[in-house]
């Protein structure tokens, strides 16, 4: 069952349509010293984890399937012209999950995807302890016209990368409205 979490900041409105893990068991250490835990995600969890770290791209009608009824009752079809997501930090993935996610929802609603208005210049991630993400965030477009828009995120953490796409994104005086829908939520 979905357990959306609204999330605040400098955006209009925004949610986590879950948490992302349920339990984490520390188990040890491997061969490599790498550490190793045994972890419950959240059905919405696994489903992120599934297409992000695996490539299931399949999980892709999974996903949509349970947070659509949630999409419906946001009435963000009614609110957002345009779906972007937030740039990935490791930009060498073949297919990017956050783009995968976003053109998933962009098709439901109805409403145009653009991938390309912001680059990440930078592998920093926020959810790494680096709170000060400003000046990370580029953006490759002016919008002509007013513009609503659903950024949409993979994981939210601190929100530190989410805040500092909002406040590029309004430096732009055509964009009126900013929603985010993030898939998870560390319980930090």
């Amino acid at each position: 069952m979905l357990e959306p979490i609204k999330i605040f900041g400098k955006w209009d409105d925004g949610y986590a349509l879950d948490n992302h893990m349920l339990s984490s068991e520390f188990l040890g250490y491997d061969e490599n010293g790498k550490e190793k835990f045994n972890n419950t995600r959240t059905t919405v969890g696994e489903l992120v984890y599934q297409i992000k770290y695996n490539n299931q791209k399949e999980k892709l009608n999974d996903l949509l399937e349970i947070m659509s009824s949630f999409l419906d009752n946001w009435r963000i079809k009614d609110k957002a012209d345009l779906v972007i997501s937030v740039p990935p930090s490791k930009n060498t993935r073949v297919d990017q999950p956050v783009f995968e996610i976003a053109n998933t929802i962009g098709n439901y609603l109805g409403r145009p995807t653009d991938n390309t208005i912001l680059t990440k210049n930078t592998n920093l991630q926020a959810k790494d302890g680096n709170t000060n993400v400003s000046g990370t965030i580029t953006k490759n477009k002016t919008f002509e016209n007013p513009v609503s828009m659903l950024i949409i995120d993979d994981l939210y953490s601190t929100g530190a990368t989410l805040n500092e796409v909002v406040k590029v994104l309004k430096t732009d005086e055509n964009v009126k409205n900013v929603y985010v829908l993030v898939m998870t939520k560390t319980r930090r």
